[in-house]
């Protein structure tokens, strides 16, 4: 069950409407969807798939510009950094709760005119300080370095740089994403080496479940949407540890909120990266609830390559 979705009462009344309509319909629709599901993965994408690691280093090498950038570097606060060990639950929630806020309300620094080798410079510097935040236990710093350079993605006012600046903050999302896994991977392991890889959510434990679900719900916190999309997806792989079938269910909500995108290259961007983390969690690219998001991997293709080179 989707960790999000689950919180909310009721049910679409269009969908409970169209399967009182035509169940006869409904039933061949979710047979099909069983079959789809349990085909090679390999037919699914296709032959033509091209992983991302060959299309990073491409886009890299042609999405350049000359133009000055601008960013807007984290500026971390220290107010409540550390909670005392007698500091009760609640006291603690509060506290972190506070310094997402502090995030949210100005505690950062917009850096102008710099070269292109000066922005990536910056980006590698936000990677290096999430993996010291997070190496540190300083988890809520870590998420906030990963809104801040979300929010990056949001301006495209040097278009033909866009590209290149996905892939960029990306993979700070990524590793964002594997530390988070990562952590929750290695609570389960109690008196075992190691979990298998296709492991059951029967056989995680519930501190691994609560942390998991703690993620979440700090996450669906964050105010602005392409942030909260952007982390959201970049721990999707997390849904193994709640439901067989999480990332599925999960993946329809988040394509739903990339409609709220205004700006239709910063949503085409956002479908994409969804398409990679779905690929990456290993769901069958043929179930119907996803074929919106896969289908705008064409569309990304036609975007990028209608983009005016500098």
């Amino acid at each position: 069950m989707d960790p999000l979705s689950s919180v909310l009462d009721g049910t679409d009344p269009l969908s409970l409407f169209a399967a009182a309509a035509d169940p006869v319909t409904t039933t061949s629709t979710m047979d099909s969807t069983r079959k789809k599901r349990d085909k090679d993965d390999s037919s699914a994408v296709g032959s033509d798939f091209e992983p991302w690691s060959s299309k990073r280093s491409e886009i890299l090498a042609r999405y350049t510009t000359t133009e000055k950038l601008s960013i807007n570097l984290y500026m971390g606060s220290e107010k409540g950094k550390a909670a005392t060990p007698g500091s009760a639950v609640s006291e603690k929630v509060r506290t972190r709760l506070e310094e997402l806020d502090d995030l949210e309300e100005g505690s950062q620094k917009e850096l102008l005119n710099l070269t292109q080798q000066d922005y990536m410079n910056r980006i590698e510097e936000l990677n290096q300080s999430l993996k010291d935040a997070w190496s540190s236990d300083q988890k809520v710093k870590a998420l906030k370095i990963v809104i801040q350079c979300s929010k990056l993605l949001s301006d495209t006012t040097v278009i033909q740089f866009y590209p290149s600046k996905f892939v960029l903050i990306t993979d700070i999302l990524d590793t964002f994403g594997k530390l988070v896994y990562e952590r929750i991977l290695s609570m389960c392991m109690d008196n075992r080496a190691s979990l298998p890889d296709n492991f059951s959510p029967e056989s995680v434990n519930d501190t691994a479940k609560e942390t998991c679900l703690n993620w979440f719900f700090k996450i669906a916190s964050i105010r602005e949407l392409i942030p909260r999309l952007y982390v959201e997806a970049a721990i999707l792989k997390c849904n193994k540890f709640l439901s067989k079938m999480g990332i599925s269910e999960c993946l329809p909500r988040l394509t739903s909120m990339i409609r709220g995108i205004g700006d239709p290259l910063v949503a085409v961007y956002a479908r994409a990266y969804l398409c990679r983390v779905e690929s990456a969690g290993s769901t069958v690219c043929g179930d119907p609830l996803v074929f919106d998001a896969v289908l705008s991997c064409y569309r990304l293709d036609f975007t990028v390559y209608c983009i005016p080179r500098s």
